[in-house]
């Protein structure tokens, strides 16, 4: 090793080729790098990019075409639709946003077991949205959220008279 206080040989202190400073008191001159502090930094910019990533960009997420689709009615489901806009329907009625924790707490207290919730909503809606009605959902005591998906070739309108058939 070129820079190395071992071995032996050299002119300079403890044997090495390259002569050292007197003020280092004898000690040659020593090659090995010290990362530590370089790891550090990498570490602290790592944690900084994770913490700032997700507030800098909006979440999009595109839900995938079902491929595979056997039309099944459920009779007993709690399904909870969002259209385009934004809007609430519980079972077929309209609610308001702020309400939809109070009407999914009545609905899920006359079930005791059953805490199941389907959701249903428009491609075109920001995800935040989505993720709101499953805050409620899960406020009102939801354990298991399952999303119901639209077969590709097949629009609202007529996925919706196949499940009434």
């Amino acid at each position: 090793m070129a820079f190395s206080t071992r071995g032996g040989g050299g002119i300079g202190p403890a044997g090495s080729r390259l002569p050292g400073p007197k003020g280092m008191g004898g000690q040659g001159v020593m090659g090995e790098l010290n990362i530590t502090p370089m790891i550090d930094v990498m570490l602290a910019l790592l944690i900084i990019f994770i913490v700032v990533t997700p507030v800098l960009t909006e979440y999009s997420a595109t839900p995938p075409a079902a491929t595979y689709v056997t039309a099944q009615t459920l009779r007993d489901a709690v399904t909870l639709g969002i259209d385009a806009k934004g809007t609430y329907y519980l079972e077929g009625d309209s609610i308001a946003s702020a309400e939809l924790p109070a009407r999914l707490r009545a609905i899920y207290a006359a079930r005791p077991g059953d805490h199941l919730l389907y959701l249903r909503a428009d491609r075109a809606l920001p995800y935040r949205v989505v993720l709101d009605a499953i805050d409620a959902a899960r406020a009102a005591g939801v354990r298991t959220v399952g999303a119901v998906s639209q077969p590709r070739g097949l629009t609202a309108d007529s996925a919706s008279g196949e499940a009434s058939r």
